[in-house]
């Protein structure tokens, strides 16, 4: 931070709102929140443009009110304010967003003598917002912004506050001559690049190692094609996979900023711009799709169904308690499916029935988790934000996760004796008999981590990152060989 004249300290500082006072643009907040909520209605409100982006963001407000309270501030440029006022300077929050929405966030803070926002069909940026200012302000002003958009009003200005400027901003303002009081960088601490490996969510792409189990139970290891076309599938699907998750991350926005650990997600944080994500989301998706029609139209069909029921999710079900769980068993299972496809074999009624109990019981457990760690900290009976679950149901998850995991295991030993055995696909048979021992001592102990609150993790990718769970799986996989070669 650099400091300027005293004479340009004792003029009213005036602060702009979306990417100055707050981490984010309250437009593109209002547009996502309403969209993921009311689609129809909100495209509806696209028609508002020809009329203006007043009236556009007016459409918007009108459709329903962001929550203002979770929206992500810039606590440096807080602090400044804050020392600001304690020493009498008068605060103006100026900004081009609707003025309903500029009042709210100025109630939030409390710290401007004025508020104004766009209003009366007149959009409150660049040149208007610098006639307006001097207008209010003829002897001056000192002016707190972010873009190139505020250029216009810096060239009016007195003095000026750069909050995350890039250098092209930066050079253009100091050629305007105007004597800079403050300099914040961006309130971001990590790199782009690490928020988009945060946002595209990689570490889950190991979810989708689940597409080589086919390839490996239907003894196809030795075709070429089959091992190129499950590769090209598993990352097709990951590509895809980050798009619906960055989907996801829009449309749970407040939620997740009000939650203990997903506050920090990079939408949710402003570490990267929610625009960003309306873009690169749907990019992805579009582009995994694409590339899938170069396999087979069966994995692109499979894999336009694992989108819908994951945006089925993202939009609404995630809401609907117990109902979220089922949905993402039915995805963990669909992977099966797609490795299914992908190799062109005959689909097994067995396998999908054990998916089916096994990765239902595998999201109680997630869920589990989110309930234990809040059932002794509020009230039994407030609901979980942006779920329809209460801290008082955890007693119902522990049943049904425990009921699932026994009747994954069934499934598995009726399998072997009703399948496996009579086959003549196993040299010796014998040794499958280690299957379901090991994957209920597996299922027992996730259970057992979940319940005291130290699964601190999906268990499909705690189990690919543990090593008592990898030991566990790699003893499975001797004894798969050792049925089949022995």
């Amino acid at each position: 931070m650099t400091s300027t004249t005293e004479k340009a300290s004792l003029k009213p500082l005036v602060v702009d709102m979306d990417g100055t006072l707050l981490a984010t643009d309250t437009l593109v907040e209002s547009f996502v929140r309403n969209f993921f909520k009311r689609p129809f209605k909100t495209l509806s409100a696209c028609f508002a443009l020809a009329q203006g982006r007043a009236a556009f963001k007016r459409a918007l407000v009108e459709l329903g009110d962001i929550d203002v309270a979770s929206l992500p501030a810039n606590p440096d440029v807080i602090s400044f304010l804050e020392q600001q006022r304690s020493s009498g300077r008068s605060l103006h929050l100026a900004t081009a967003a609707d003025d309903r929405i500029a009042q709210q966030v100025g109630e939030r803070f409390g710290l401007f003598n004025e508020v104004t926002g766009s209003r009366n069909g007149e959009n409150l940026k660049g040149e208007k917002k610098a006639d307006f200012l001097q207008g209010v302000y003829p002897d001056g002003y000192v002016y707190a912004g972010d873009s190139r958009a505020d250029l216009a009003v810096w060239s009016k200005a007195k003095g000026a506050v750069f909050v995350g400027v890039n250098s092209g901003v930066r050079r253009s303002a100091q050629r305007l001559g105007v004597e800079v009081e403050a300099d914040f960088k961006s309130p971001v601490g990590q790199s782009k690049t690490q928020s988009w490996r945060k946002a595209l969510r990689i570490h889950q792409w190991s979810k989708n190692v689940l597409v080589f189990a086919p390839l490996f139970l239907a003894h196809a290891y030795t075709d070429v094609d089959a091992i190129f076309n499950t590769i090209a599938g598993f990352f097709i699907m990951s590509l895809v996979a980050s798009g619906t998750y960055i989907l996801n991350d829009l449309s749970d926005l407040s939620a997740d900023r009000r939650h203990k650990t997903k506050h920090a997600r990079p939408f949710a944080s402003g570490a990267l711009p929610v625009s960003s994500g309306l873009v690169v989301g749907p990019l992805l998706i579009f582009a995994g799709l694409a590339a899938s029609t170069a396999i087979n139209l069966n994995f692109s069909a499979t894999l336009l169904a694992y989108l819908i029921i994951t945006l089925s999710y993202s939009f609404r079900l995630k809401r609907e308690p117990l109902v979220d769980v089922l949905v993402l068993g039915i995805l963990y299972s669909l992977r099966l499916l797609i490795g299914v496809v992908l190799i062109g074999v005959a689909l097994s009624s067995w396998l999908i029935a054990f998916s089916l109990f096994f990765f239902y019981s595998m999201s109680l457990a997630k869920r589990h988790v989110e309930l234990r760690a809040v059932s002794d900290k509020v009230d039994a009976d407030a609901a979980l934000p942006g779920r329809g679950y209460r801290p008082a149901d955890w007693p119902v998850t522990l049943a049904l996760g425990a009921a699932s995991t026994v009747g994954s295991i069934i499934v598995i030993v009726l399998y072997l004796t009703e399948e496996a055995f009579p086959s003549g696909v196993y040299t010796s048979p014998q040794w499958l008999w280690a299957a379901p021992l090991l994957i209920m001592a597996w299922t027992q102990r996730i259970w057992l981590l979940a319940h005291r609150g130290q699964l601190d993790d999906d268990p499909v990718s705690f189990a690919l990152k543990d090593p008592l769970s990898i030991g566990l799986g790699t003893a499975l996989a001797v004894f798969f060989a050792a049925a089949s070669i022995l």
